[in-house]
């Protein structure tokens, strides 16, 4: 009913019209007053057909000659309206200013953080993590970001101090006697590659080269050496096999023995060693760094942090995706403490409003222009009868009262006019 009061008014002005025009016409009525009750019915007419053409031509395009270039005018001047209501959003309505002005009015600390208090937040919250962090886990074993952390990895190794670090170490080990077992361990592989048919070929030969050069060293050497083999005097193979046995038996004395003379030897030189790497000696500091290089290098030419990434990559992969694996119960545990500890935290609120409004405040001012767009696009979007209709539909239920106000208005100023002319 309400879309239509225009039209009714309309209709009832004119029929009031045509009806007592012709009851005058008829003479069924004579009396003054029903001319004046008739003006007031055709300047009714003539307000509500005004009003009509007035709205009509708005929104659509009226078909009468030399009128209707001025009709259908929103679709005519959208680009006039679509900039007019862009500068009246952007620099009126949601200015820098009034957003800024907003803000300082919201606790916006405590507005996310009673949102994320609800468990159906938490876990839309939760899936949106998890899917930021499996696109980051994808991206793991992509090259350049693997090229790029092993730069940072050498960057970070060739300017750490470790030397202090590894001597202390070391020294604690030794005095603590956490070595025992490292050297229990080497002292028995070394027994083993010593009991080896390979060992004794590599020795045999070695004595080989060695009594060759003796015999070189003059006549009568030589001719001892020679007399020696041709009698059975020295034999190369029964002297190389009792040499690995003493020493066979030396290393089984040695493992056992904690207090063994090379064992100690050995920690002695360990002891010098770590002192010397904590009080920066050179030829010590040299070393550690030799070895910092070459494995750095090692694990570059390796492609180690590569192989790393990916491997990473398959775990991280299935922790993610799974809410009760242990690293998400860790993740979940730990973000639900961080907001209840921020929620009894005043001064982190204050201090997250204040880096939330300074930064949206600056956001707002470099991408302000952004606003106007969006409002732009979204009304270029639209063909004239879209955007037509559009306003029509929000506003033409309001315009009907302008129709209606137009027959109402005329109307009385029709019986004012008649009653002025009758006097």
């Amino acid at each position: 009913m309400k879309n239509n009061l225009g039209s009714i008014s309309l209709i009832i002005a004119f029929g009031g019209l045509v009806l007592f025009e012709s009851l005058l016409r008829l003479d069924v009525l004579s009396h003054p007053a029903w001319r004046i009750v008739t003006a007031g019915f055709e300047a009714a007419t003539i307000g509500g057909f005004a009003d009509w053409f007035a709205v009509s031509a708005l929104f659509h395009e009226i078909p009468i000659p030399f009128v209707r270039k001025h009709t259908n005018i929103i679709a005519k001047n959208r680009e006039k309206l679509t900039e007019g209501i862009v500068d009246l959003v952007t620099n009126k309505w949601l200015s820098p200013e009034i957003i800024t002005e907003k803000l300082q009015q919201v606790d916006l600390a405590k507005t996310i953080l009673d949102f994320l208090q609800q468990p159906k937040n938490q876990q839309s919250a939760l899936r949106i993590i998890q899917e930021m962090a499996m696109k980051f886990v994808n991206e793991l074993d992509n090259p350049a970001f693997a090229k790029a952390l092993q730069k940072i990895l050498n960057e970070q190794i060739a300017t750490i101090d470790i030397n202090t670090p590894i001597g202390d170490w070391m020294e604690n080990a030794i005095k603590d006697g956490d070595h025992h077992k490292i050297w229990e361990l080497i002292i028995q592989e070394t027994a083993h590659a010593i009991a080896t048919p390979e060992t004794k070929n590599l020795l045999l030969d070695k004595l080989s080269i060695v009594a060759e050069e003796y015999g070189h060293k003059g006549f009568l050497k030589k001719a001892t050496l020679f007399l020696a083999r041709k009698s059975g005097g020295i034999d190369l193979d029964i002297i190389s096999e009792e040499l690995l046995e003493k020493a066979t038996e030396i290393l089984t004395e040695a493992k056992t023995n904690p207090q063994h003379p090379i064992r100690l030897k050995f920690d002695a030189w360990i002891l010098e060693f770590a002192q010397q790497l904590k009080s920066g000696d050179e030829k010590a500091t040299l070393l550690i760094d030799n070895l910092k290089v070459t494995a750095m290098q090692h694990i570059a030419a390796e492609n180690v942090i590569e192989k790393l990434l990916h491997n990473s990559k398959q775990a991280l992969a299935s922790q993610f995706q799974d809410e009760e694996s242990s690293l998400m119960q860790f993740f979940i545990s730990n973000a639900k403490k961080l907001i209840d500890d921020l929620q009894q935290d005043a001064a982190a609120q204050q201090k997250m409003n204040s880096w939330m409004r300074t930064t949206i405040s600056e956001m707002l001012i470099k991408f302000h222009s952004e606003i106007g767009n969006m409002v732009r696009e979204s009304m270029m979007k639209l063909n004239n009868k879209e955007l037509v209709a559009q306003i029509e539909d929000k506003v033409g239920n309001d315009l009907q009262y302008i129709r209606l106000n137009g027959a109402v208005v005329g109307g009385l100023v029709g019986i004012i006019l008649a009653l002025l002319k009758l006097l």
